[in-house]
């Protein structure tokens, strides 16, 4: 009988042990092959990978996109005052193929939009600037045919107008920046205002012999019409500095975007014509003139040139 008794025990023993081994098994082979949702990570098959990925469109919008020209304001104020006008980045047709040789060579230019100065600096701005760091008096400061506040500042050398833009927080234009600027979107033409010579009445600043335009000087800026971009004196009044230095045959290998002129040189280039010109070659908008940017002995040359910023 006892035998009987151990022989059911071990039975029941070994079932027991059976029966728990089944129910490990069973919760092994149960478990989620996913991590439970209260994870932050989940665990994706092959197709919703290629389902989730963003489109072309969404990463455009996820990534910095350049600033184009629709993101900025038509005008903006420069830090001494000055009115400035957004040129549109883009191509033009830079040069005129008039001049013997390649000084003024068409060709095309890709520029990035910048603002230039609606109006060329004036005394009364020069002035605030003389006070603010006590530049020195440009030559023709206390001249009565140049010194009224609305006058454009003459008798300036290009490191006098380099002074005055870095203390605006600007630059002096680069050639081509200026002549994209003059041209005010007009294309192929001669001039700031077309082709038509003699210059239609209200075209600007120039030597009398030309066209008698009531100022035997400098004339208060803005007193003329302006261009297609809404700029005044593009063509007349002073000549103005640029930042390049000059190179006669230069547009025969300057890069195609954003050309900063030769490295080295001697003269720093002029644009626009002024109130004394009466050459009608020179008024032309691809016509590039060229001074010494400094230089005490010719100071007194400089009573027809000024200059605009841009930044």
């Amino acid at each position: 009988m006892i035998k009987i008794i151990i022989a059911i025990c071990i039975a029941i023993l070994i079932l027991a042990i059976v029966l728990a081994l089944r129910k490990r098994g069973a919760k092994k082979k149960d478990a989620s092959p996913t991590v439970k949702t209260e994870s932050p990570l989940t665990i994706i098959n092959e197709k919703s990978l290629e389902t989730n990925l963003p489109t072309a469109d969404e990463k455009s919008i996820e990534t910095d996109s350049p600033i184009t020209t629709s993101d900025l304001p038509p005008t903006i104020i420069g830090k001494d005052g000055a009115e400035m006008v957004l040129i549109p980045a883009g191509e033009f047709q830079m040069g005129g193929n008039i001049v013997y040789g390649t000084n003024d060579l068409v060709h095309t230019v890709y520029l990035d939009a910048f603002y230039i100065d609606k109006y060329e600096v004036t005394n009364a701005q020069y002035k605030k600037f003389m006070d603010a760091t006590r530049y020195k008096a440009p030559y023709y400061w206390d001249d009565s045919r140049f010194s009224a506040p609305n006058q454009p500042v003459v008798g300036v050398t290009w490191h006098d107008a380099k002074a005055y833009c870095k203390w605006a927080g600007k630059r002096l234009p680069t050639e081509a920046e200026w002549e994209k600027s003059a041209r005010g979107g007009l294309v192929g033409k001669k001039y700031v205002w077309g082709d038509e010579w003699p210059p239609p009445s209200g075209a600007g600043n120039f030597d009398d012999s030309i066209t008698k335009d009531g100022y035997e000087y400098t004339s208060p800026v803005g007193s003329f019409k302006p261009n297609g971009y809404g700029l005044y004196d593009m063509a007349g009044n002073v000549l103005e500095w640029c930042a390049d230095w000059y190179g006669g045959n230069y547009y025969a290998s300057s890069p195609k975007s954003n050309p900063k002129g030769p490295r080295a040189g001697e003269w720093r280039v002029l644009r626009g014509g002024s109130w004394g010109e009466k050459d009608v070659n020179y008024l032309r908008v691809a016509s590039r003139y060229y001074f010494y940017p400094a230089s005490s002995a010719f100071h007194r040359l400089y009573d027809d040139v000024g200059f605009r910023c841009v930044q």
